[in-house]
């Protein structure tokens, strides 16, 4: 969060412009003065807020101009160790916003920021700032109170004061929020909610599930929803109340034990993180999704998926630590039925080399993929792997890859897993147009710093060249890079 005022003026202020005097030349001279209050709070904006104040002393035209502007932010530098100079920082923060704030009484503020490292002194402060934002009729409100790391060192989190939304006018305005470092204990009665927020991040939040479920089925308008490092240590679940108007869920690094929502028009999910259980009840609208799951066995992680989000439609599947397993299928009735286009980034390890092909499986999930990107990881040891079977020693595949257009692998060694799954691919798809084989590694290189001078490259290419040139229909593309 930067440090701004701007301004928002009407457009017949705009059009006007104050008369100028005239330089030496005789022509109209623009003083910096003579620009039209909208401009000079544009210019404001580009100042820190103690800065801009600052600029009232300049002229008495400009005493006021800064108090125009509605979008305040507050930002504090990093806190001194020592004890007294943090408790005079602390103190000077609290007094710069107080007198902004002061000054801004009786006038709409659009948008509330504020950065600083919580501390007990502060809650109170930041009690009668919120009290203001509503009483501004706040559009957009942020709290990042974070510490920058050792969170305990810092003791409790803020707590919210849910207790002052309680005026449905007030509240109303509210459309945006974003908390960094707060505890989440709504009331059991006298909560009315968020009823138009659209718009809501949380980072580093205290709560429970049952808290953190009770403030999200009171977003009934909500539609973009983050959580960074909240750790509930227990289900995130929101079915009580559909969350109708959802469209983007983010989910990073969150300690949870499995997520359930209900949300209709959800069309981006994000998550990163351990694997976890993951239903979407209803999200028949999905779009796109990108998932990095950690310490998962990659038939598992595709089965869980398949039986949340069977709806996606375009997937990025990327497991950090994770597992092949030997088995042909999902033995799951149910099948990607809208997906077109995945990426899959695998890290393969030397124990799972003798498993590539059995990637199959994925395939035989998505019987209308149309696009498919296969970027693999490896240690050196999978230049020219020969474990693992051949495709021919898989069930046949019943049903075609009949929409299957274009194929991608990268990382490719040479290992008789992934030429083999690469022609099985091939094999299978009667309309593909384009083939793409590429040695390089999708994932940084930063992975295996053994990893050997690429001179093995061409062999690797040579190895499929002539198998694909042969099962590849005439017009379509073959690329080996």
């Amino acid at each position: 969060m930067g440090n701004y005022l701007t301004s928002r003026i009407t457009a017949e202020k705009h059009a006007h412009v104050k008369q100028t005097s005239k330089n030496r030349n005789g022509r109209p001279g623009l003083k910096f003065h003579d620009l039209p209050e909208d401009v000079l709070c544009t210019i404001l904006s580009k100042l820190p807020a103690k800065e801009a104040v600052r600029t009232s002393v300049l002229s008495s035209d400009w005493r006021c101009t800064w108090t125009a502007c509605p979008r305040l932010s507050f930002g504090g530098d990093d806190v001194s160790k020592n004890a007294k100079r943090k408790h005079q920082h602390t103190q000077m923060f609290i007094d710069r916003v107080n007198a902004v704030l002061t000054k801004h009484s009786g006038r709409a503020v659009d948008q509330l920021e504020i950065k600083f490292i919580f501390e007990t002194k502060l809650a109170d402060h930041l009690n009668n700032w919120i009290r203001f934002a509503m009483s501004a009729h706040t559009e957009s409100l942020a709290f990042d109170l974070a510490p920058p790391n050792n969170f305990p060192d810092y003791g409790d989190h803020y707590r919210f004061p849910f207790e002052q939304f309680t005026d449905n006018k007030s509240v109303s305005c509210l459309a945006c929020l974003q908390l960094s470092f707060v505890r989440f204990e709504p009331p059991p009665t006298g909560f009315i909610g968020f009823p138009n927020l659209r718009k809501l991040h949380l980072h580093v939040v205290k709560t429970t599930r049952q808290d953190l479920e009770s403030v999200l089925c009171s977003c009934v308008n909500l539609e973009w929803l983050s959580l960074l490092r909240c750790h509930l240590k227990d289900e995130m679940k929101v079915v009580l109340r559909p969350l109708s108007h959802l469209r983007y869920l983010h989910v990073v690094h969150c300690d949870i034990t499995k997520i359930e929502f209900d949300a209709p028009n959800l069309s981006t999910f994000v998550y990163d993180g351990p694997y976890r259980p993951i239903t979407l009840h209803h999200a028949t609208k999905l779009e796109n999704v990108r998932f990095w799951f950690r310490g998962a066995v990659f038939q598992h992680a595709t089965a869980s998926l398949l039986n949340g989000l069977p709806d996606v439609q375009n997937l990025t599947l990327q497991l950090g630590s994770q597992r092949l397993e030997s088995r042909w299928t999902l033995n799951s009735p149910r099948m990607f039925c809208h997906l077109r286009h995945a990426q899959i980034l695998l890290i393969i390890h030397r124990e799972d080399s003798d498993k590539i092909l059995y990637l199959v499986s994925f395939l035989r999930v998505a019987p209308f993929i149309e696009r498919l990107e296969v970027h693999f990881h490896g240690l050196y040891t999978l230049w020219f792997a020969t474990d693992g079977p051949s495709r021919q020693e898989i069930p046949p595949c019943e049903d075609k890859y009949v929409n299957l257009k274009d194929v991608r692998v990268t990382g490719f060694k040479g290992a008789r897993g992934q030429a083999e799954f690469l022609m099985h691919a091939v094999e299978n798809a009667p309309a593909i147009e384009a083939v793409t084989v590429d040695t390089a590694q999708k994932l940084t290189d930063a992975w295996d710093p053994d990893e050997p001078t690429p001179s093995l490259d061409s062999a690797a290419l040579d190895m499929v060249r002539g198998p694909l040139l042969k099962r590849l229909p005439p017009n379509a593309k073959l690329s080996l890079i």
